[in-house]
């Protein structure tokens, strides 16, 4: 028995010890049989999408389950995007959130023990239709200003479905209902009205653009031209010009001493009366600055701050000066100095004033590019600079505060170079400044660069003050205390000018502009007078032979300073007439028209072009223009003051002693007039040749006109729809002084 059991034993062990021994031979197994998910397509959009269930195969053991672009499922537990681990025969499904937009996939990934696969759902593809037929509203002209407009009522058609409905710059009616600007919906067949307020400018347009599921029309509204010849703006306020302010003393408290003066002949010679008919006493009232303001403004609004400081530190520089020592904001317009409310409105109506010039110091930079551009050096001193000495000031000091003292600067030309060398920055096409430095930016007007480069401040010495001030003798320069001697060489305040346009539209529009004085007559004859003085025309070569007529005219500029010089808009045109024996016009070239423009230059026809300089002229759409042609970064032509970045032509007469190949490049001259041998300092020689003449004597005569704003100025202007614009358009279309002759020649020419 005892060996029967053993055997019994060892036999049930070596069964036990063969089993174990095929157990661990088996392999462990983690890879799982490929498994495959059944994509879905035509599902909702988003919508939480699950797939259908996978079973687990092929493994015998644990293995590791991860999921990218969603969750999965094991067993019927929660979904999750952790990593887990995964046994055979396990069910797994996953899940994922579809697309938002129409037939679009979204997959998702599922990961085991190496093996993957991808489950995708694609939603639905989109068969409704949002997209109208187009649709078109009927433009309005000719309606009244500030006046609600309804559109034709439009019915919307082509869609199946709701479509989106938005709108700018106006409301929108569904079927009658109410008018409202916030988006919504509508439906096939509904019917759109829209409605807008009309501009509160004249002969300017406003537009609504309705949007209907991505179609869109435009509903344009353009108001009635002002016809009616009115104002658009409100009388100005003419502004206390008897203020105080903390540098500054109003002219009117200069009138008690400084009006009532006579010369040795008993003229009038009272400094506030002849000042207060001036440009310079009217700056801030002047309707074309505040229109080319404006027009400046809106075509750049991002340089508002610069374009409000620029134009205010030589046109309302008292205003200007004090809101900087305060910290105040700087503007013109709307809510700006130029509202009768404003802290700063006496100011600045009080223009370019007594204690403005006699304040300015003799820095040592003063007549240099830092002194340019209206920098001003004026102190709290209080000190009045005056050409006189032996003075007895205490009077002035005691009456207004401020001390007279001598000296020579307020007689020298560098102290009219603050505000008349004026340089400003310029901008690109899309208003980013290109201008780095203040020597970079645009020279807007160098007269006093001009003067410079003449025989004027050299070898035939002339100061500014000497030509724009006539002397008078024999005046006590102020009447209290009576017995004051009387002054020699006495500076008659007149500044006169050549700019009779604008004093015409001053005197013409008092009310209006809030002007003060009554003496524009005597200033408007004054400026003539220059104006007959600043150039003459001579012949200097006539013939008549073979049918043609050869003629060579001379134009001599008697100015210290280019001729026109200052502004851009300014222009000088040389008209020639040719008249036969019966008077009958047989040639003529630059004649000016009675709304400024000009028969022949280009410019006025179309202001994207110029006319060219001439050293011969044989046809009558031929004009010989003196101008400065402003150019932006591009090299096209451009009346925006921003964009001038340089000269693409300047033909303007030079002054006496002018060389114009060692000009500065703030004053050179441009274009054919630099390669023109004839064109001189203080000339310039032009040629005619007329053919096709039979007749045996002709009259000549050649006429120099003078036009402060050339038409193609002003109608580039014009287009700005704005109320100060308006106004000015009103003013200047009613002056008869848009041109003024300065010199004219007349001669005769037989065979």
């Amino acid at each position: 028995m005892s060996r029967t059991r053993s055997l019994l034993f060892n036999a049930l062990w070596l069964s036990i010890a063969l089993y174990g021994v095929h157990a661990q031979a088996a392999p462990r197994d983690t890879k799982p049989d490929q498994f495959r998910f059944t994509d879905q397509t035509g599902v909702a959009l988003n919508t939480l999408i699950t797939s259908g269930s996978i079973t687990l195969t092929g493994i015998n053991a644990g293995t590791s389950v991860s999921v990218s672009g969603g969750a999965y499922s094991r067993n019927g537990a929660a979904f999750t995007s952790q990593k887990g681990t995964a046994y055979n025969g396990d069910s797994i499904r996953v899940q994922h959130t579809s697309a938002a937009a129409y037939s679009t996939a979204t997959h998702t990934v599922l990961s085991i023990g190496g093996v993957s696969d991808t489950f995708s759902s694609t939603t639905l593809a989109n068969t409704s239709d949002t997209t109208p037929d187009p649709f078109s509203f009927v433009d309005q002209t000719g309606v009244p200003i500030s006046t609600t407009i309804s559109s034709n009522a439009i019915t919307v058609a082509g869609i199946n479905a709701a479509a989106p409905i938005n709108i700018s710059g106006g409301l929108y009616a569904i079927n009658g209902g109410s008018f409202v600007a916030t988006a919504g919906t509508v439906n096939i067949g509904d019917s759109i009205t829209l409605r807008q307020i009309s501009s509160a400018n004249y002969s300017a347009a406003t537009d609504a653009v309705l949007t209907i599921g991505g179609v869109s029309d435009t509903f344009t509204v353009t108001t009635q031209a002002n016809t009616a010849g009115g104002f658009l703006l409100p009388p100005a306020s003419s502004g206390d010009p008897a203020f105080t302010s903390t540098h500054f003393s109003g002219s009117a408290n200069c009138t008690m001493c400084h009006n009532g003066l006579s010369d040795a002949g008993g003229n009038d010679v009272s400094i506030e009366t002849d000042w207060s008919a001036t440009m310079m006493a009217n700056s801030a009232r002047d309707p074309f600055w505040k229109a080319k303001v404006r027009s400046e403004l809106n075509r750049n609004p991002q340089l508002a701050s610069v374009i409000n400081d620029k134009c205010t530190r030589c046109h309302a520089p008292m205003a200007n000066f004090e809101a900087k020592k305060a910290g105040e904001p700087i503007e013109i317009l709307g809510g700006g100095f130029l509202n009768a409310s404003h802290p700063r409105h006496d100011e600045a109506m009080n223009g370019v004033s007594c204690t403005v010039c006699h304040q300015i110091k003799d820095s040592p930079d003063l007549g240099t590019l830092p002194r340019f551009t209206g920098n001003y050096d004026i102190d709290g001193s209080k000190t009045i600079y005056g050409p006189y000495t032996n003075l007895f000031p205490n009077p002035m000091v005691m009456n207004t505060g401020y001390t007279p003292t001598y000296s020579a600067h307020i007689q020298s030309s560098k102290l009219c170079a603050t505000c008349h060398n004026l340089k400003t920055p310029y901008v690109d096409e899309s208003g980013t400044v290109l201008s780095t430095t203040p020597e970079s930016e645009f020279p807007e007007q160098m007269p006093y660069t001009e003067w410079e480069h003449s025989s004027y401040a050299g070898t035939n010495p002339k100061s500014c003050q000497q030509c724009h001030m006539a002397r008078a003798n024999g005046v006590a320069i102020s009447n209290r205390p009576m017995w004051l001697a009387p002054r020699d060489n006495f500076a008659i305040h007149e500044f006169v000018g050549a700019n009779k346009l604008m004093l015409d539209i001053f005197d013409k529009n008092k009310q209006q502009l809030g002007v003060l004085s009554n003496n524009f007559a005597d200033t408007l004859g004054k400026t003539q007078d220059m104006l007959n003085t600043a150039a003459s025309i001579e012949t200097v070569g006539q013939s008549m032979a073979n049918n043609i007529l050869d003629f060579t005219l001379k134009v001599n500029s008697n100015t210290g300073h280019k001729l026109p010089t200052a502004y851009p808009s300014r222009r000088v045109i040389l008209h020639v007439t040719v008249r036969d024996s019966q008077g009958n016009v047989v040639f003529e070239s630059g004649k000016v028209n009675a709304n400024g423009s000009v028969n022949g230059i280009d410019a006025d026809s179309d202001n994207a072009t110029f006319e060219p300089h001439y050293d011969l002229i044989t046809r009558p759409d031929q004009v010989q223009v003196y101008e400065a042609i402003m150019g932006d970064n591009n090299n096209q032509v451009t009346y925006t003051l921003l964009r001038g970045m340089t000269y693409l032509k300047d033909n303007r007469l030079l002054p006496q002693g002018f060389n114009k190949a060692t000009a500065p490049t703030d004053v050179r001259v441009v274009g054919e007039a630099y390669s023109d041998s004839n064109f001189v300092g203080g000339s310039d020689q032009i040629s005619y040749r007329i053919a096709g003449l039979s007749g045996n004597q002709y009259t000549v005569e050649a006429e120099l006109i003078h036009q402060p704003i050339a038409y193609s100025f002003s109608q580039d202007l014009f287009q700005e729809p704005d109320a100060e614009v308006e106004d000015f358009k009103t003013m200047f279309n009613a002056s008869a002084l848009k041109s003024s002759r300065i010199a004219v020649s007349t001669f005769n020419v037989m065979p």
